[in-house]
């Protein structure tokens, strides 16, 4: 065959990135067993109707459909939340709560694929169910901040908001539905100049106007809280912003709150979020590196009624970043002329935990030791 193309969008993974990748799973799994989370593993394909129910009909367009040989519409999943839902309330409804699970998988979106973004990719992540409150939300944050500091990064931020601030401040307007999502689609995407020509011509008082158009550049400490007196005239905004507070101050119990930015323009995508929300970033990186938030209603459409709060962590961005900064393991190159010995050499090696590449090839000492300066970290062992 001469085709050697893979579809667009995917890739193949290379040694030196699937250890890496090996090593943030291996320190994730410690991480996050340490606080008592269960790994889960989903199936990769669920039915349309399980993922649309969860994470909202807008995801379509973004989903990899197909059909099964009864008729079923199927998809792979565009992202883990809606499945680890469903998995509770099929598996875990008798447990005693909180719930607390974590996952690695590869997930699937139908994008536009550029740099560090692909149809194929890969998240950590962690639910944890049946808990409301800000100490809940705290531990999710607090353990997104000591992950990412668990992988090696140092310069990061987390950017928390809470989606009903937003949605008092349009759900009590005049505005309509398409009124609404346009304004939180650019709230999101921080287009200030469409924000306020759009504004202009809404139907809504002008305090309400310019309170709208300033979320999307209001980000620091808690000092920002204070810069939209108009919020207090909505009593499920001014709710939000007094959990807020909340949730800050349990941070601040964890240690973490240098990382920490209250940012009025963070809203996610996802139709499931009902509270807190944040996202991670790096300087080093123009895209997000996590994201997550409160989602109490989504285990309720899988008859399972719990509030529940998570965060996924992109692995391949997370590489981009971290540039593969794990120090190699040594290494032994075993060569020579008396095959038994080298073997008994390399399984000794091998007790003792190190990796051991045996030359089968019978090639000359001059060639091996040529081949271990080319490998990282590698000594050679040479047998007469």
């Amino acid at each position: 065959m001469k085709n050697k193309k893979i579809p667009k969008g995917l890739r193949d993974i290379l040694p030196d990135e699937v250890k890496a990748k090996r090593e943030l799973e291996k320190r994730a799994a410690e991480l996050f067993g340490s606080f008592g989370y269960q790994e889960v593993i989903t199936p990769t394909i669920e039915y349309l109707e399980v993922v649309e129910n969860g994470a909202g009909g807008n995801m379509r367009e973004n989903l990899f459909l197909f059909m099964d040989r009864e008729g079923g519409i199927l998809s792979l999943r565009p992202e883990m939340t809606v499945s680890i839902a469903r998995l509770a309330a099929t598996h875990l409804q008798e447990e005693i709560l909180p719930i607390r699970l974590f996952y690695s998988a590869n997930v699937f979106r139908h994008v536009e694929p550029q740099l560090a973004q692909h149809r194929e990719f890969w998240q950590l992540g962690i639910e944890l169910l049946g808990a409301q409150g800000p100490q809940a939300d705290a531990e999710v944050i607090g353990l997104a901040v000591k992950a990412l500091k668990a992988f090696g990064l140092k310069d990061f931020k987390i950017s928390m908001n809470d989606i009903r601030i937003i949605n008092a401040l349009v759900d009590n307007s005049a505005l309509n539905q398409a009124g609404k999502m346009t304004i939180r689609r650019l709230i999101e995407k921080k287009d200030l100049v469409e924000l306020e020509r759009i504004l202009k011509n809404m139907p809504i008082e002008e305090k309400l106007k310019e309170t709208i158009i300033r979320l999307p550049v209001l980000h620091g400490g808690l000092e920002v809280l204070d810069q939209l007196p108009y919020l207090q005239q909505q009593p499920q905004a001014a709710e939000a912003v007094e959990e807020l507070i909340r949730v800050y101050h349990a941070l601040q119990a964890y240690g973490v709150q240098d990382h920490i930015v209250i940012d009025m323009g963070v809203i996610r995508n996802f139709d499931y979020y009902t509270g807190l929300v944040f996202e991670g970033y790096s300087p080093d990186l123009g895209y997000g590196l996590l994201g997550g938030g409160r989602y109490d209603n989504l285990l309720d459409q899988f008859g399972f009624s719990c509030p529940a709060t998570g965060f996924a962590i992109g692995m391949d961005r997370l590489a981009l970043v971290l540039k593969h900064s794990f120090s190699e393991p040594v290494c032994y190159l075993i060569g020579g002329n008396d095959f038994a010995s080298m073997v008994a050499q390399a399984e000794e090696l091998r007790r003792q935990g190190y990796r051991v590449e045996l030359d089968v090839l019978g090639r000359e000492q001059e060639k091996l030791e040529e081949m271990a300066q080319a490998k990282k970290n590698c000594r050679l062992i040479y047998l007469d």
